[in-house]
């Protein structure tokens, strides 16, 4: 890798997230003919059942528009049922979804134990922690008021 990857730890996240989507975008279109932004809505789903479009979109970590002609694919597929309240609508998965859902659970605790191996359960604890860290720091990034030393 150069050297500016090895540097910065934004870099080397968003280069790891890049690949990361790469590799989970080719694999769920072969396999299940889904983009991510499916997969991610249909796990959400899976913990949720059933829920508002602006709620899922938001427990995906999708833009709400993505969200939305994603969730119009995975109805057209047969994947959820999409049901209009006044200007609310609520999504639930079908049969069919909930089972694909459980199998991109399953598949998805695969994919990491092969992107964590030769880490023991601590580390990988760890980095889930550190992880986490660095998702809730993400909002002082624009803050240059901060007095942020460089850590050793």
């Amino acid at each position: 890798m150069p050297g500016l990857a090895t540097d910065f730890i934004g870099w080397l996240v968003t280069s790891l997230s890049v690949r990361l989507s790469r590799s989970a975008s080719s694999y769920y279109m072969q396999r299940w003919d889904i983009g991510t932004t499916e997969y991610r809505l249909l796990l959400a789903l899976g913990v949720e059942h059933e829920c508002s479009a602006a709620f899922v979109a938001a427990a995906a970590d999708v833009d709400k528009a993505a969200a939305s002609r994603s969730l119009q694919v995975l109805s057209q597929q047969g994947l959820v049922v999409l049901a209009r309240h006044g200007r609310e609508m609520t999504i639930s998965l079908t049969e069919t979804g909930r089972s694909l859902s459980q199998e991109l659970y399953s598949t998805s605790l695969q994919r990491e134990t092969r992107l964590t191996h030769g880490m023991s359960a601590a580390q990988v604890k760890r980095l889930r922690a550190d992880l986490h860290q660095l998702i809730e720091n993400l909002p002082r990034m624009g803050d240059d008021s901060l007095d942020a030393d460089p850590a050793d």
